[in-house]
Order: structure tokens, then sequence, then C-alpha cells
């Protein structure tokens, strides 16, 4: 038996992973995905198309940036179905093998502000401890140096909002590559080589190509999970003494859903009903385009790397980051600049993962319904926001020429949280100020699904603080 199955080996996957691996512990993380594969790897470190047919993505096609070398990477919409519901057809990103979504990720690493703790069952002084243990082990670079036309938008943004105080982007820096212990070139942000390596060292077990289904539950007790092998669609069960579940917002939900017996009718975790409700992401738009005053590049940086502007006008509600005069150029060519603008959505119960009483993805695991809309308040904060960088960029002189409004097409910005929410009580949530789900205290929720609001920053590097306070609690208890 294990001491704890970490579910995911993604970003919280990897870092519980790495928290919990003490001496005498039996820790396994189980990935639903293949491992890694050199050469598929390489393709996409060298932004190089695959060769044959890409999978079948419809929904998966539509996130921003999508390219061929990136397909491999996101699941086959036609094996893992979901279905829409209510005002909106939201957009589901998913990343099924090591590392998860990390293979992907832009690597942007701000804290949140002490405000945006408002709701929380802690401060951000709680917080910020494990956020300087994350921060020193994943090589967060806050001090990148602006360049002539970054400091020009900084010096914009100060003259419209007295008190505003942009400065670097931090982050941490997806290329060159990093190799794992067996010599598997990655991403450097991905969490296999970033992460998860240190934990494998330390003797936790990995088992990938392996489907959580359920807990598996001994009438109130978990104990366990149960799986399916995703190559040969065999089911067994596991057995455990705790369970963290780090399988992303609307996968970990999707599992406590369809944990069900006399004890746990609605799933585990659900005696309150709000397990599934309360899902937001980012409601976001981009601009790009040329700063007239600036020739470029001055840095051979890449624009889509961490490094750039990171800027939240006071009192707006949104947080702008991006990159101007990076990135490859001609001498005497105009800069080009890209910012990303992104805002919380407001409380919205009625925003919803729910299973679906009949759709079955293609190993017979009943899937989610997704019920999903923007409020009317969320998308004048985002007009208003757009009208604000408009000014932004007119008074720093750049020209905007392209504005990609994304929230107009898919209704997310690869920032889900919610659906398993914690606080000080079980009234409202799921879980506690410890990540323990009420109803099954053995079962920690570590990745986004336990937000309980979105504030404006990305959300990685505060998803492993809170892993990282979790787990610390959890061993030491």
């Amino acid at each position: 038996m294990y001491d704890v199955i970490v579910v995911g080996s993604g970003a919280t996957g990897a870092w519980a992973a790495r928290c919990l691996a003490r001496p005498g512990r039996r820790v396994l993380v189980v990935e639903a995905g293949r491992g890694g594969d050199a050469e598929e790897l390489g393709r996409l470190l060298r932004l190089e198309d695959p060769p044959g047919d890409l999978p079948e993505q419809p929904r998966q096609s539509l996130l921003p940036g999508y390219a061929p070398p990136v397909a491999p990477f996101l699941v086959d919409d036609s094996l893992n179905p979901y279905a829409t519901s209510g005002p909106g057809d939201y957009t589901w990103f998913r990343s099924r093998q090591l590392g998860g979504r990390t293979l992907l990720w832009g690597g942007v690493t701000p804290r949140l502000r002490d405000d945006d703790f408002a709701g929380w069952p802690f401060t951000g002084a709680d917080l910020a401890p494990h956020y300087d243990a994350v921060e020193a082990v994943l090589g967060v670079d806050k001090a990148q140096p602006l360049t002539a036309a970054e400091q020009a938008l900084g010096d914009a943004c100060e003259e419209i909002w007295p008190g505003a105080r942009p400065g670097p982007r931090p982050g941490v820096a997806g290329r060159p590559a990093r190799a794992d212990e067996s010599g598997v070139l990655w991403p450097a942000a991905a969490s296999p080589a970033l992460i998860l390596q240190g934990a494998l060292r330390a003797g936790v077990e990995l088992r990938t190509d392996c489907i959580v289904e359920s807990l598996a539950l001994d009438g109130e007790r978990v104990v366990g999970v149960h799986v399916v092998d995703r190559l040969t669609h065999e089911r067994s069960t596991i057995a455990s003494k705790s369970v963290a579940l780090c399988a992303s917002s609307i996968e970990s939900s999707r599992i406590l859903l369809n944990s069900r017996n006399a004890d746990h009718p609605t799933g585990v975790g659900n005696s309150t009903d709000h397990l599934g409700r309360h899902l937001r992401d980012h409601v976001s738009f981009t601009v790009s385009g040329t700063t007239g005053r600036f020739t470029g590049p001055e840095t051979r940086s890449p624009r889509d790397g961490p490094f750039g502007i990171y800027l939240v006008p006071p009192d707006r509600g949104y947080q702008v980051e991006g990159w101007a005069q990076r990135g490859p150029g001609r001498p005497g060519q105009l800069a080009r600049f890209g910012l990303a603008v992104s805002a919380p959505l407001s409380d919205d119960s009625a925003n919803r993962v729910t299973i679906h009483p009949q759709l079955v993805d293609a190993w017979g695991i009943p899937a989610v319904d997704i019920s999903f809309g923007i409020g009317a308040g969320d998308l004048a904060l985002i007009r208003q926001a757009e009208a604000d960088v408009r000014q932004l960029c007119a008074t720093a002189g750049f020209s905007i020429a392209n504005v990609d409004r994304h929230y107009e097409q898919i209704l997310s910005y690869v920032h889900e949280v919610g659906t398993a929410r914690m606080s000080s009580t079980p009234r409202k949530s799921v879980a506690d100020p410890w990540n323990r789900v009420w109803d099954a205290p053995n079962v920690l929720i570590l990745d986004g699904a336990c937000w309980p609001t979105n504030p404006p920053p990305n959300p990685t590097l505060t998803m492993l603080a809170i892993a990282d306070r979790a787990c610390e609690a959890f061993t030491s208890s």
C-alpha cells in the first residue's frame, strides 16, 4: 500500500511529489498520458512539424499559439469529449502526457498581491515563505532589465496611473532545453526536468498511461484510486492511505464527482453541493503592433519567454504583461511589441462542472458538462481595460495593429481555477484551509480547483506555493 498517490505530473503534481518524498514514505505519481518521447520533444523544441496526421482537435486547435508542433501535446478531442451548456461554449484545453501542460507553459510567475487574498482562508503573508521556496527551486528571474521601449511603456503607465509600479515580468525561462537524468531534453520550464526528477531520485514511483477514473471508497473512507490503463483499457485499483489531486481544476473535480457510493451519493466532497461550482478563468485579450519611437530589437531575448514588462494598474482590476523591442528584427526596422491583458471573473456559482448523464470518454469514464458564461460586469471590465490599454499605447507612442479578443471565441485563457474551493467553513466549500477535503480529510486538492477566487495574475506560481504549504502541513501532522 502507498502512503500517498499523487494524481497528475504537471506543475502541482510534480511539486507535491517533491514535497512528500521522505525516507520511508511510499509515494506514487500516476499520469494519465504517456511518458517522455525524445523524438517528439525534440520536434517541439525545434518547432518542427510532426510526421503523419495530426490528432483530431477541433477544440484544442483553438489554443492561442496553436501550431502543428504543439498538436501532439494536446489531447485528441474525439477520445476525450466533454459537453458544454449554459450561455457560452467553454473551451477546455487539456494536455495528457508526463508534465501535462507545463510542456507548453509560458513560464510567467507573478505573485498575488496582498489584496488578492480577499475571501481566502489565509493571507499573502501566510503564503510568502512558500513563494520563496518555490521561486528558489524554479529559478524565477525577477530582475531582467527592461528594453528602452518597455521603459517608455512603464513611464506612460505611471503618467496615466500615478502610483503604478511597472517592472520586469517575472518568470522561468522556457529555453534552452533542460535534460532529465536519462538525457532526454525537455522545454526548460517543463515539470519532468525542472521539478519531478528530484522526487524520483528520492524514491517516488511513477506510472504513466494510468488514468484515474475515481477514488476507491470503503464506506466514508477513501482507500486508494480506481484506474484504467490507457493502452489496454484494463481496470484495477491501487490502494493508498491518502490521495493528492493535481489533475487540473476540471479533471480533479471530475474524479471527485465520479467517486460515489452510499456514503458519498453525489461524489466525494459534495455534501454541501459546492463541488463543481464556481469555475472561473481569466477574460483576456492581446494587442500587438509597432513602437514607432524605437527600432529594434534592443535584445535578442525571446518574445514568447518570460522576459518583458509586467504591471497591474492600481484600482483597475486587471493585469498587463508583455514585451517590446525584443526578438528577431532587422536594424532600423520599427520595434514590435505585444501585450496580454487578463481580468478575473466575478463570483458566479452558475459556472459549473457536472457529470454528463450519457457522455463517456474512450475509456468508458463519464465525461463532464461545463456550464459557463461571462457576466455583463466582466465584459464591461475587459472592454474598459481595452480602452485603457489603447490610451496607454498612445501615450507611449505605440501603434496597435492587431487586437485578439480571446473571450469572444473560446471563453478560456488556460487559467481555469475553482470547482472545489477551499474555505474556513465547510458550508460553502469543498476543502479546508489546508486543502483537505472536508468529507474525506485524507484527500488533498492541490491544483487550481481549490481557489476561492481568481485574481488577475497568472496562477501557476501561486498553485505551487499553495501545494507547498499544504504538503508541509500534511507531512508534519
